[in-house]
């Protein structure tokens, strides 16, 4: 169908008066606009606090009909504000919406999309105003909440399933740059990314869009546009890029992302016949296990990997069934931890910038405890206090230099030492 997909986050429905301007973003399209919402503000971080204050186990069908009504809310406000304004609208909840999920309560997964009903809302002049990040269970037809993040997801999903032009994602910054330029002064905006590099930015923490969406959209090949909701600006599209655009099989860096936040787990005398179930039981997607790609080898017998320190606790009971079953000896703890990572392309063919990014943080005093080289990510691990000093001197070395986001960054010179001068950094390669 000819018409938009805009999705609006929830610092954009932040309050009445941001409400009314997305509405009137919606009623001045030159296209039939169908509007994804997020909650309003903090509506879900508020939530979960309550259901925690209440329990330490919420029941997990609660819940996500607790998290629901954030969106609920937002599709109401927004549909109000339309109205308002003269424009026909109506607020699809998950139970009308046609989103459905695989029927995993806290992080569903999309796996069908009735248009039915929302080509029929637009076909008769009225603007639907769908709940993001949420969607109804095959099975059971109970409501399931997408992982964090999921309303983008629905909103490409619905571009997907309804041919739209676009999938136009409006929320509190002006594109995707290549770090976050609130750390970072050099900081530039990208034009265009491809799905791969941006599917790559939200894997390694780029929060401006859920990495579910970007994998969605880069496998129905949908057109994201990522704008601001309070300036009419050229954003950023995400779109079907080939490689010879950005650098051909060169290196070229995308962009420097960080996390923070992070703690660091050792597992000692780990049982080699169990590495099967530990990694199994650590895969769940309900536990905040951070980069389980890099789920390293360590000294004989250990296994090492990152946890969201918010989710320690849950992380720890599953890890205590573990040991208990013989699975490891024992564990450690340390932090609190960061992560930083170059995301590009062509890293494992060329070792230079390697050196070059473990000399620069040698440099800066940056103690680097861990190294994981992909063909699309060089990622350290480091103190939480070191990660921001890391982030701008890893970006001017590899895209500072860089005039306008739109070319690509130029590939850093060889010939320096081989040697981090860091005794302490483990090394994994991976050519994935």
């Amino acid at each position: 169908m000819d018409l938009v997909i805009q999705k609006y986050g929830g610092t954009s429905l932040g309050d009445a008066s941001r409400i009314r301007r997305a509405a009137r973003r919606i009623a001045a399209a030159d296209k039939p606009v169908v509007a994804v919402v997020s909650a309003m503000g903090r509506t879900t971080d508020s939530m979960l606090d309550l259901a925690r204050d209440l329990t330490d186990s919420p029941h997990a069908r609660e819940l996500d009909l607790l998290l629901s009504t954030g969106e609920q809310a937002s599709a109401a406000a927004l549909a109000l504000a339309l109205h308002e304004l003269g424009v026909p609208a109506r607020s699809f909840s998950a139970h009308d919406g046609g989103i459905i999920t695989d029927g995993v309560h806290g992080c569903a997964r999309i796996v069908n999309v009735d248009p039915a009903p929302i080509r029929a809302c637009v076909q008769s002049g009225v603007v639907p105003v769908v709940t993001g990040f949420q969607g109804i269970a095959a099975d059971s037809g109970e409501l399931t909440t997408l992982s964090r993040g999921g309303s983008d997801t629905t909103a490409v999903a619905l571009a997907a399933a309804l041919r739209a032009t676009a999938c136009e994602i409006f929320t509190d910054v002006e594109g995707v740059f290549t770090a976050d330029p609130r750390h970072v002064a050099e900081a530039r905006k990208w034009d265009h990314l491809s799905y791969e590099d941006m599917a790559e930015l939200a894997a390694c923490g780029a929060t401006v869009l859920a990495h579910s969406s970007v994998e969605y959209a880069g496998i129905h090949r949908v057109p994201v546009h990522v704008r601001s909701s309070t300036a009419d600006t050229p954003g950023t599209w995400v779109t079907d890029l080939h490689a010879a655009a950005l650098g051909g099989e060169r290196s070229t860096a995308v962009g420097v992302v960080h996390r923070t936040g992070q703690l660091h787990c050792r597992l000692d005398g780990v049982d080699p016949a169990a590495l099967g179930t530990l990694a199994a039981r650590l895969a769940d997607p309900t536990l905040p296990v951070d980069l389980l790609g890099h789920l390293e080898a360590g000294p004989p017998g250990s296994l090492r990997f990152l946890v969201n320190a918010a989710g320690r606790d849950r992380v720890d009971a599953v890890l205590a069934d573990l040991c208990a079953a013989g699975a490891f000896a024992g564990r450690r703890w340390s932090g609190p931890m960061g992560r930083v990572s170059l995301v590009g392309r062509g890293f494992c063919r060329h070792q230079p910038e390697v050196r070059l990014l473990l000399e620069t943080l040698r440099s800066r005093g940056v103690m680097v405890r861990d190294l994981t080289v992909q063909a699309r990510r060089i990622s350290i691990t480091c103190a939480e206090h070191d990660v921001l000093d890391a982030v701008t001197h890893v970006h001017r070395l590899f895209l500072g230099s860089v005039a306008d986001a739109r070319t690509p960054a130029r590939e850093p010179t060889a010939g320096r030492s081989e040697r981090s001068g860091n005794e302490a950094t483990r090394i994994v390669t991976s050519d994935r």
